[in-house]
């Protein structure tokens, strides 16, 4: 008897607020597609990053110095326990004459953290690099 009067008593309260029950009901199906979209992207986001970082084998740790690296810095590297593979080159920050644009240029390494060029090619000698114009 006390189930059929909750009964009657929710449906008048959907049906006199009929504007209420339908905002309220939307924003419990967003909020549930949004924690559906979450949980099930996570793992795929995942797996793209750990197939991207064995494709292009990134680096687990970079050390960089102010001043360069000398031979007993080298050797200190590459003597360490568990290292499998070290890969070394430079980098140098710039920026683009008369604009607010700057860039930081990377070394081209060969067994870590390498690039990939999706379009286009890369030059082959110092004619083809973009010249400066002052």
């Amino acid at each position: 008897m006390k189930k059929k009067v909750l009964w009657k008593d929710s449906l008048q309260a959907i049906t006199g607020s009929l504007g209420r029950f339908i905002a309220i009901f939307l924003l419990v199906m967003l909020g549930t597609f949004t924690l559906i979209g979450l949980k099930s992207s996570g793992p795929d986001m995942r797996q793209t990053a750990i197939e991207f970082y064995k494709k292009h084998s990134l680096a687990d740790i970079t050390v960089t110095s102010n001043y360069g690296l000398d031979n007993k810095d080298i050797h200190t590297i590459k003597t360490q326990k568990n290292i499998k593979r070290v890969d070394f080159g430079y980098y140098q920050d710039a920026k683009v004459k008369k604009s607010r644009t700057s860039l930081r240029v990377f070394s081209q390494t060969k067994n870590v953290s390498t690039y990939e060029l999706i379009k286009g090619k890369r030059p082959t000698n110092k004619s083809q690099l973009p010249q400066s114009k002052d």
